[in-house]
C-alpha cells in the first residue's frame, strides 16, 4: 500500500485538487529526505502538476503554454533523477 495515499481519508471533504497536491507534497517532505535525487524530482513533479491543475479551468492560450512549460520541466526533472539514480547505482556497484 502506498504510504502517502493511505494518509488521505476516503470521502474527504478536501476536494480541491490543488489543496490535495499541496498536501501530497507536504507529506512527501515530512516522510522523506529531499537529499535523494528521486525525492527532489518527485517534489518538483508535484509542483509542476500543481501549476497545471491550478490553470485547468481557463481555456486560455497562455495557460496552455504555461502547462506545456510545466510539463517540459517535469520531463527534465524526471530525466535528471533517472540519470542521477543510475549514476549512483553504477558507482555503488563499482565500490562493491
Amino acid at each position: 500500500m502506498n504510504p502517502i495515499a493511505s494518509t488521505v481519508p476516503t470521502g474527504s471533504s478536501v476536494s480541491d485538487p490543488v489543496t490535495q497536491l499541496n498536501s501530497a507534497r507536504r507529506l512527501v517532505q515530512e516522510r522523506y529526505t529531499d537529499e535523494q535525487p528521486l525525492i527532489r524530482a518527485a517534489l518538483h513533479l508535484i509542483d509542476c502538476a500543481t501549476d497545471i491543475v491550478a490553470g485547468l479551468p481557463e481555456p486560455d492560450l497562455d495557460v496552455c503554454r504555461d502547462a506545456l512549460g510545466s510539463a517540459r520541466a517535469a520531463v527534465v526533472s524526471a530525466t535528471y533523477a533517472v540519470g542521477r539514480v543510475r549514476d549512483l547505482a553504477v558507482s555503488g556497484t563499482e565500490r562493491a
